[in-house]
C-alpha cells in the first residue's frame, strides 16, 4: 500500500516540477544571449588573473596601411582611419610630444582577436587635448555582437567624463561622471572598475574625481567594434590622443599619478615623491592657465605623418555600428542571427535534457 501512495505521489509532482525547471530556463533565457552574465560570483580566494599591461600607444610611429603598433606585448595593434595624424607637439608643460589628432577620424581595435580582454577589473588611461568643449568625444568604446548598443564608453560629453560599461545581456554593470576637461590642454583621464570592490572611479591629472558602486563582471564580447574616436560617426574625438592604455586590473591612485608624471615637465623627483605620498595633483589648473597662456607661434604641433588607412575598405566597414552602408548592416543581421540560433540549440537541449531526466 506505501508503495502504491509513493508511485502516484510521483506522477503528480513529477510532471509540476519539469514544468517549474522549463519555465525558469525560458525565463533565464528569454534575452537570447550567450554570455557570462549567469556565471556564478567569483570566490575571493580563487586565483587572480596576472596583472598586466594589455595594450599600449604611444603613436610613435605609424606603420603600412595606418596600423599603429602595441607596445604592450600582445600585438593588439590598431589601425588609424583614413586622414588620422601623427603630430609632434611642443607644448612647454607637456613631454610626451607626439600623439594622435584624430578629429573625425578613429583608430580601429580587431576586437574580435584582442588579446587578453579583461574580465573582472579595468583600467583605460590616455592623455587627451581638445580642439573643442561641446558635444561627445568617444575615447574608447565597444560593441558587441549579442545585442546593438554599445558596452563599454569612456568619452568626454560637454567637458564631463563619462565612464560607463554595459554587459551582452544589456545590463548596466557601472557608470560614473566627472568634472572637468577643459578645451585646448592637455589633459589625463583614466577610468578603473574592480569587480571584488565593485567600485568605479574617474581620475582626472591623477586625482580621483568621482566614484560609485557597480556590480557584475565585464563583457568580453567587442566582435563588432572595439576602437578610439568616432562611435557611431557621431562621437568624434575632436583632438588629439597619446599614451592610451588599458590593463586588465584596477590601478591605484599612485600608479595613475606616476602616469601623470611621467609627461609633466620638471616632473622628475618632485612628481615622482608627490606620486608615492598620493598628495595632490602636481600641477593646477591655474599653472595650466598660466602656460597656455604663455604659448607661442613655435607651439603649434608639426605633422609627423598621416595616415592613409588600411590597404582595403573592409576594416573600415566594420568600425561602423550602426553605419548606412549595406555591407555593414549585413554583418550586424549576421552576427546577431548567429548568436539567436546558438541560443535556440542551447535551449532546446536544455529542455531535452529535462525531459529525459
Amino acid at each position: 500500500m506505501r508503495l502504491i501512495w509513493f508511485v502516484a505521489l510521483c506522477l503528480l509532482t513529477g510532471p509540476i516540477s519539469t514544468k517549474s525547471k522549463k519555465q525558469n530556463l525560458e525565463k533565464r533565457d528569454q534575452t537570447g544571449c550567450v554570455s557570462n552574465c549567469d556565471e556564478p560570483p567569483q570566490d575571493d580566494d580563487e586565483e587572480d588573473e596576472p596583472k598586466r599591461l594589455v595594450v599600449y600607444f604611444n603613436f610613435e610611429k605609424v606603420m603600412k596601411h595606418g596600423r599603429i603598433a602595441d607596445k604592450s606585448g600582445y600585438e593588439n595593434s590598431g589601425t588609424m582611419g583614413q586622414g588620422g595624424e601623427i603630430l609632434k607637439f611642443s607644448d612647454k608643460e607637456y613631454t610626451c610630444n607626439q600623439a594622435a589628432r584624430l578629429y573625425d577620424h578613429d583608430i580601429y581595435l580587431r576586437g574580435d582577436t584582442f588579446q587578453a580582454k579583461p574580465k573582472s577589473a579595468i583600467t583605460i588611461a590616455a592623455w587627451i587635448k581638445l580642439e573643442e568643449k561641446n558635444g561627445q568625444h568617444s575615447i574608447f568604446d565597444t560593441v558587441g555582437a549579442s545585442h546593438a548598443q554599445g558596452q563599454f564608453h569612456f568619452e568626454v560629453n560637454d567637458g564631463v567624463v563619462r565612464w560607463f560599461h554595459r554587459n551582452e545581456c544589456q545590463e548596466v554593470v557601472f557608470e560614473t561622471m566627472a568634472h572637468f576637461v577643459p578645451k585646448g590642454r592637455w589633459t589625463h583621464v583614466a577610468g578603473t572598475y574592480d569587480y571584488k570592490t565593485k567600485q568605479a572611479k574617474i581620475f582626472i591629472n591623477g586625482e580621483i574625481r568621482n566614484q560609485s558602486i557597480g556590480d557584475g563582471q565585464l563583457s568580453r564580447d567587442w566582435g563588432v567594434r572595439a576602437g578610439i574616436g568616432n562611435h557611431e560617426k557621431n562621437r568624434a574625438l575632436r583632438g588629439s590622443i597619446d599614451e592610451f592604455r588599458i590593463y586588465n586590473y584596477a590601478l591605484k591612485s599612485d600608479e595613475i599619478k606616476a602616469l601623470v608624471s611621467a609627461c609633466k615637465a620638471n616632473g622628475g623627483d618632485e612628481a615622482a615623491a608627490a606620486a608615492q605620498s598620493q598628495s595632490p595633483d602636481i600641477t593646477t589648473d591655474a599653472s595650466l592657465q598660466e602656460q597656455a597662456a604663455s604659448r607661442t607661434s613655435d607651439d603649434k604641433p608639426k605633422v609627423v605623418a598621416t595616415s592613409t588607412g588600411p590597404a582595403s575598405s573592409d576594416s573600415s566597414s566594420k568600425r561602423d555600428e550602426k553605419g548606412d552602408s549595406k555591407e555593414v548592416n549585413a554583418v550586424l543581421r549576421k552576427r546577431r542571427e548567429a548568436v539567436k540560433r546558438s541560443c535556440v540549440r542551447k535551449i532546446q537541449q536544455r529542455r531535452s535534457a529535462i525531459l529525459h531526466f
